[in-house]
């Protein structure tokens, strides 16, 4: 089987370097071309083979992904990233090796992309779109997590420390909401729209997505929850797990938000300001931000027995 490896030089363990993993996948009978993502890998997209394989961390595997939508391709992953949310939420984790051994016999998960348009022109997005807590996560994460010559400790513990900090200084402020032209309006401290389950240092904010059911999870976390969330993440911290609470999570297709003034949302891993991105002659509509679903739409392998599925 002719495939092409998408990989992240940067990501995951120093040890796991271009040629291993090619040599992993000779053994298991790909034959394979090599794609760094750090140079032109949209080249390759026309002619990927009989497969994709993404190696790499959340961001590299969102991007990759989402540029096989409706193409019919079957996408791998070798989640080396910090929290590998997608990983996680397609059952793919452990040894490489046997991850690779097998996708001869892997499920194929036909997977959600989800579409957000607003001053910004229109995205896709295999995570979430959303603010507050968790983009502000993103926005600091980079800047305090990012050099980790002057930091000890994991990265997802310390992901989980600047969680506790950012909760603690929340608040909650006035969001337009409507979920299928139903109105949520009111005071959060996140909004958060997801297409998977997990968010930030995999914490499992809808613990039932269906990867493939066609609706968004959209989950919001008032100031009253504010306490047991701490509880999860100091839980997590001190002992390693810790019980997810249970916050409001409702399903529908179509959301349009628009957050309070100044504050920006994130798109997976990106912090977009809709102030900045918006042009001057736009008017206060700018801010609103439509998000929609795509179903189904990538052809995804999932680890065997893979998650549930519509």
């Amino acid at each position: 089987m002719h495939v092409t490896l998408f990989h992240n030089p940067k990501a995951g363990d120093a040890d796991t370097s271009a040629e291993q993993l090619r040599s992993i996948l000779k053994d298991a009978g790909y034959q394979v071309r090599y794609q760094s993502t750090k140079k032109d890998w949209r080249s390759a997209l026309d002619d990927p083979g009989d497969m994709a394989i993404v190696a790499g961390g959340d961001g590299t595997v969102a991007k990759v992904a989402e540029a096989f939508a409706g193409s019919g391709v079957n996408v791998a992953v070798l989640p080396f990233g910090t929290a590998n949310n997608i990983g996680k939420a397609l059952g793919v984790f452990g040894d490489v090796r046997s991850i690779v051994e097998g996708w001869h016999a892997a499920p194929v998960i036909e997977m959600d992309v989800g579409v957000v348009s607003g001053p910004f022109g229109e995205r896709r997005f295999l995570e979430a779109v959303g603010g507050g807590v968790f983009a502000e996560l993103v926005g600091r994460g980079h800047a305090e997590l990012g050099d980790s010559t002057v930091m000890v400790g994991r990265e997802t513990d310390r992901a989980l420390q600047l969680c506790r900090r950012i909760l603690e200084e929340a608040e909650e402020r006035p969001w337009q909401v409507a979920l299928d032209d139903y109105d949520m309006s009111g005071d959060y401290l996140a909004v958060e729209a997801m297409n998977i389950g997990f968010a930030g240092p995999n914490i499992p904010l809808a613990t039932d997505a269906n990867l493939s059911d066609g609706e968004l999870d959209l989950v919001l976390i008032r100031g009253e929850d504010r306490e047991r969330l701490l509880e999860y993440v100091i839980s997590r911290v001190e002992n390693g797990s810790a019980l997810m609470p249970s916050l409001d999570v409702r399903r529908g297709a179509h959301l349009r938000i628009t957050p309070p003034a100044g504050w920006p949302i994130r798109i997976d891993d990106e912090l977009i300001d809709l102030v900045e991105a918006a042009s001057p002659s736009d008017d206060r509509r700018s801010s609103v931000v439509d998000v929609l679903i795509r179903p189904r739409a990538i052809r995804m392998l999932a680890a065997s027995p893979g998650p549930r599925s519509a």
